[in-house]
């Protein structure tokens, strides 16, 4: 039986506090994989289908071959329908996965496989496997495409539109004319299409890119002027590694156009977001080094409105990265050009739109903005900090677009979860501003703490962080220790610090040193209130993971921080995974033990039928998967819909 928490609700904050009781239902009900897992590998999610990656070295006494390749050092594709709980093993050893449709893609590396996929007489290439997920078996995975090594991103992208994007080795199939490297299967009708090459925007040349990422149906490529043997960002080398290109997935035959501007890596923040019109935003850091344009960020000639007043200086130094933004629509059809920001950036590239009006910023760090030599961007003193900093997106950028305003320029606390302390939500940015960094009191505490804020950018030079989120009366602060976006960026996660709180939360202990999770959100019935709901149990202070799926949250608990033993294994030393409803919060429950990882606590999907996550039977003192031990990393599955 699962543990379940019956709630009260307290006072704003919106907390609960809870007691144990059995929960009868046949959904959340944990059912473990036979098979072991590496712990940093992943799984994926789609519908009422899992696939993950079976660990052959430790599964079973003294491993256990699955791919039938004589050796146990592979990792192997393993496919679970998580209703029926049936689950096949597909004897491929796989590098990546990917559900599309009713179709699960390995990329499978014949040199550990020991199979020559692709018939070439060699068991040397890299290639990509389908089988159909209806009724799937290891007879009916079948070979699709060979894939290139040397990609510098993900082998393999799945899209929400059901489509399949991949990294194709075009050594048997020379490219021709404006043909691309970048090879894509379209879902048609349920039936995967014949793979189609992207083509060129440009109509005249070919490209080979790199996979880097997407949001909101923008993919992002990277291409390297060594493959392309030729200039692509006009500043006469041939020696940039990742130049920025991009296509739109949701195109019918979509085609790749660079930006001509070079990026740091493959690892570069960026924002796509679509805004009123049907326009899309795209926003990313161009590397000043890479560029060769020189200085980018320097507060002088057309940008010389952009420093704030007690900042004199003028960066023209090229060792920076600095925020661009582009409109796709018009940029792509040629009637608008990308627009240097000036603003240097680094670690994250938000957009905020709100009614007819954009934003785009970025973390400025102090040490690379010599704007500000003396006193920094907050005007602290010091440059050891990170600034949000924002410009309006107009075609003609102007100073009536960029903040300055002191009181608004704030040290950022690098919180884990992937946001370092800043995100846009519902067109605002949301910031956890770092006291002790920023040399100044927020909620008039001698004590410094990481404290959420959150600010219009449509107030212009007069906007101001809202940093007491209790309406009512004053006191309403709230520090964190982590704070975690969700995909659809509907809420906010949060670590909600108890010690900001004034006192315990979590009611099994009387310490203030614990955090709990919040699924903060702006209040629908008053744009400017800014919610903080969760239940009163200690989180894993810096990974919470949150994820939000049907109206319900899972997230990491601490056994340690909540002073209690939730998986009954006789101590108090665990990371479990518990959820709650989120519209009610009137019913939370212990659902198994974790691996001790970082990152999303659960897959799932939008269908909302299944969703797994990654069990450790070591903390949990069991053996999951049946193989008599109990050291394994285990896939664990639960319905969570219908």
């Amino acid at each position: 039986m699962n543990s379940k928490l019956l709630c009260l609700v307290l006072a704003l904050p919106v907390f609960t506090a809870c007691v144990q009781k059995d929960d009868p239902t046949f959904q959340f009900n944990p059912r473990s994989a036979v098979h072991s897992t590496p712990s940093a590998s992943k799984f994926v999610v789609r519908e009422r289908k899992l696939a993950y990656l079976a660990d052959e070295l430790t599964t079973g006494a003294g491993g256990t071959d699955l791919n039938g390749d004589t050796d146990k050092t592979d990792r192997v594709a393993v496919i679970v329908d998580m209703v029926s709980n049936a689950f096949v093993v597909l004897s491929v050893q796989a590098e990546e996965l990917a559900l599309v449709g009713t179709n699960l893609y390995i990329v499978c590396d014949e040199a550990f496989d020991g199979q020559d996929w692709n018939s070439d007489t060699d068991s040397l290439d890299l290639v990509l496997l389908r089988v159909g997920t209806s009724a799937p078996s290891a007879v009916g995975v079948t070979y699709v495409d060979t894939l290139r090594r040397t990609a510098s991103g993900p082998r393999m992208l799945a899209t929400t539109n059901d489509k399949l994007f991949y990294c194709q080795d075009t050594t048997a199939t020379p490219l021709a004319g404006s043909e691309t490297a970048i090879g894509m299967i379209r879902i048609v009708a349920g039936v995967p299409a014949a793979p189609v090459r992207l083509v060129n925007e440009d109509g005249a040349t070919t490209l080979s890119p790199s996979l880097m990422g997407e949001d909101n149906g923008i993919v992002l490529v990277t291409l390297d002027e060594s493959d392309e043997a030729r200039i692509l960002n006009a500043d006469g080398d041939q020696t940039d590694d990742f130049v920025l290109a991009l296509f739109d997935s949701g195109a019918t035959s979509p085609e790749i156009k660079s930006t001509g501007y070079a990026i740091a890596d493959a690892s570069t923040p960026f924002r796509a977001l679509g805004i009123s019109g049907g326009e899309r935003v795209v926003a990313f850091l161009v590397d000043e080094a890479a560029q060769g344009a020189g200085s980018l960020n320097g507060y002088n000639g057309p940008f010389a409105s952009w420093a704030p007043g007690y900042c004199p200086n003028v960066d023209n130094d090229s060792t920076d990265e600095v925020l661009h933004f582009l409109w796709f629509n018009t940029w792509f059809g040629g009637t608008s050009t990308i627009r240097n920001t000036a603003l240097a950036g680094d670690e994250r590239v938000l957009i905020a739109a709100n009614g007819t009006s954009t934003y785009v910023a970025s973390l400025v760090p102090e040490s690379d903005d010599d704007n500000c030599v003396a006193r920094g961007l907050n005007d602290d003193g010091d440059r050891l900090d990170h600034v949000l900093r924002w410009i309006k997106v107009e075609n003609l950028l102007g100073s009536s677009g960029v903040y300055t305003a002191k009181v608004g320029l704030v040290a950022v606390a690098d919180l884990p979860g992937g946001t370092h302390g800043a995100t846009d939500l519902a067109g605002r940015w949301i910031v956890a501003i770092d006291e002790a960094a920023d040399s100044r009191t927020w909620d008039g505490n001698a004590t410094d703490s990481d404290l959420i804020g959150w600010l219009d950018p449509t107030d212009g030079n007069a906007a101001l962080w809202t940093t007491d989120h209790n309406q009512a009366s004053n006191g309403g602060f709230v520090g964190a220790t982590w704070m975690g976006e969700l995909k659809d960026r509907s809420r906010l996660g949060i670590a909600f610090t108890e010690s900001d709180f004034g006192g315990p939360i979590n009611g099994r202990d009387t310490d203030s040193l614990d955090s709990v999770p919040v699924f903060a959100r702006f209040d629908p019935t008053n744009a400017d209130d800014l919610d903080f709901p969760g239940p009163a149990i200690a989180a894993d202070l810096d990974s919470v993971g949150l994820v939000i799926a049907n109206n319900v949250a899972y997230y990491r608990v601490d056994e340690a921080a909540d002073n209690f033993d939730w998986n009954k294994d006789g101590d108090r030393l665990d990371r479990v995974l518990y959820r709650t409803t989120v519209s009610t919060l009137g019913d939370s429950f212990f659902i198994s033990t974790l691996a001790d990882t970082a990152g999303p606590v659960v897959q799932t999907d939008a269908f909302n039928v299944g969703a797994s996550y990654l069990a450790d039977e070591a903390a949990a003192r069991r053996d999951f998967n049946g193989d008599g031990d109990q050291n394994d990393f285990v896939v664990q599955w639960m319905r969570v819909g219908p």
